[in-house]
């Protein structure tokens, strides 16, 4: 059998669209995926010691609060006042939290347990992180802070001077968007995509109009926190993907102990 190793060997492989369907979605480095969540941690730890340094406002400042300097979209927030609705909202939060672990309910999710855990965890640190550096670097005084039936003691505090943008609506439409995704990516059945998809552009909303109804913030900080959070709850996920075979035929050399050889291989 000697004789035949010096002459080309012909390989052929046909990928099928069944076979395809069973790979993974998503590419693993360990270099590049430690490399993405330590600049997600930095962008973190920045947006944190940012905020630490904000001083809250004085009594003489929420007195020159001037109302018309708002839009005015914006000012139809500062008569809202509604804790029960800012506890609604922190439950929503909370709820979106569980949807890394719901994911695990998929079969080939789990057995990618480690690249899904390091996307939600990208997607979590750099959302948190953006949402602290807006804050610190705005200072957006919050809509109560306007409202004179609102207590001077909570307008006095650090976290009144966080209002842009919106925390909870960006870290649940980050975690809705990031589950969107990656179901997709696992999934082969549309309907299902369909209905998954539309949770995780309502579920943020309600948050946001919670958020908006406790005079948490105005609708500006609660439509930008859904766009960065959605954007980066599609990104991250997206730039994870494994690269597509291309499909046809494809020709690469190969060698071989004692000769060479040609890779032919055909995807439908």
């Amino acid at each position: 059998m000697k004789f035949l190793t010096p002459f080309l060997c012909l390989i052929i492989l046909v990928h099928s669209n069944a076979f395809s369907q069973k790979e993974s979605p998503y590419n693993f480095n360990w270099k590049k995926d430690l490399g993405y969540s330590a600049g997600a941690g930095l962008v973190l730890a920045g947006g944190l010691v940012a905020t630490s340094q904000m001083r809250p406002l004085t009594a003489a400042q929420v007195g020159s609060l001037d109302p018309f300097e708002l839009s005015g979209i914006d000012r139809t927030a500062i008569s809202k006042w509604n804790p029960a609705a800012a506890t609604s909202s922190d439950a929503f939060l909370y709820a979106s939290f569980a949807l890394p672990g719901l994911m695990m309910i998929n079969k080939r999710a789990r057995k990618d347990f480690l690249v899904v855990g390091f996307i939600y965890a990208e997607v979590g640190m750099i959302t948190l992180g953006l949402t602290e550096l807006s804050k610190a670097g705005f200072h957006r005084v919050r809509p109560y802070a306007y409202n004179p039936d609102v207590d001077i003691d909570f307008k006095t505090t650090k976290g009144a001077r966080q209002s842009f943008f919106s925390g909870h609506t960006a870290m649940t439409a980050a975690l809705c968007f990031t589950t969107a995704k990656v179901f997709s990516d696992y999934s082969d059945n549309p309907t299902h995509e369909a209905l998954v998809w539309t949770g995780a552009a309502i579920f943020p909303i309600v948050t946001a109009s919670l958020r908006y109804a406790a005079g948490r913030h105005f609708p500006s900080d609660v439509i930008t926190g859904y766009f960065i959070g959605g954007a980066i709850g599609y990104l991250v996920p997206w730039l994870h993907r494994r690269k597509p075979l291309a499909k046809g035929l494809t020709i690469s050399p190969v060698g071989l102990q004692n000769g060479a050889g040609i890779y032919l291989s055909y995807r439908l």
